[in-house]
């Protein structure tokens, strides 16, 4: 299933970073697969929405199921892109000459105090906006699929979030 391999991953980027002595690196590029799979499940939950509208009631239900269990995966790897960011965010604020933040102050400051500092806190607000999608997405169920205001509601929050998370993303990439 989808969990386990998702379980499996990070366990296992876990120990190769601890093998190789990389445990940081380990955990930036964990920080990096979460945010690619929690952009990739709200592609599938916009997916979900607009082309599992069915009119008939045991199709919906599976596709309710589906919405849920796809809002869960995404809340949890928003949770988890936070708590590897802020492991990643201790280590780079070490002020030795070699660390991260000092190479990137002498060699590009605008990336440190415009981008990086902007992605830092900016990130903060995932994760509440994934818990109002997951609520939304059990709190109005089958509703979903038959009111359109609520469906067109998630479409319009979750696209919002996959440009302003891909946005945050790319500040920390250059």
């Amino acid at each position: 299933s989808t969990t386990t391999g998702i379980v499996i991953v990070s366990i296992a980027v876990l120990i190769l970073g601890l093998l190789v002595d990389r445990k940081i690196e380990s955990i930036m590029i964990l920080h990096d697969f979460y945010i690619v799979l929690a952009i990739m499940t709200g592609a599938g939950f916009i997916g979900v929405l607009l082309f599992g509208n069915n009119n008939d009631a045991n199709q919906r239900d599976s596709a309710v199921n589906i919405l849920k269990y796809i809002s869960i995966i995404a809340t949890i790897s928003v949770f988890a892109i936070v708590i590897t960011g802020t492991i990643g965010y201790i280590e780079y604020r070490i002020t030795e000459i070699h660390s991260a933040k000092s190479i990137i102050i002498r060699t590009f400051p605008f990336a440190h105090n415009v981008m990086f500092e902007t992605m830092e806190y900016a990130g903060l607000i995932g994760p509440l906006w994934s818990t109002l999608i997951t609520y939304i997405t059990f709190h109005y169920r089958e509703q979903i699929f038959t009111n359109i205001a609520v469906r067109n509601s998630l479409i319009i929050m979750i696209s919002l979030a996959i440009v302003y998370s891909l946005i945050i993303s790319l500040t920390g990439i250059v």
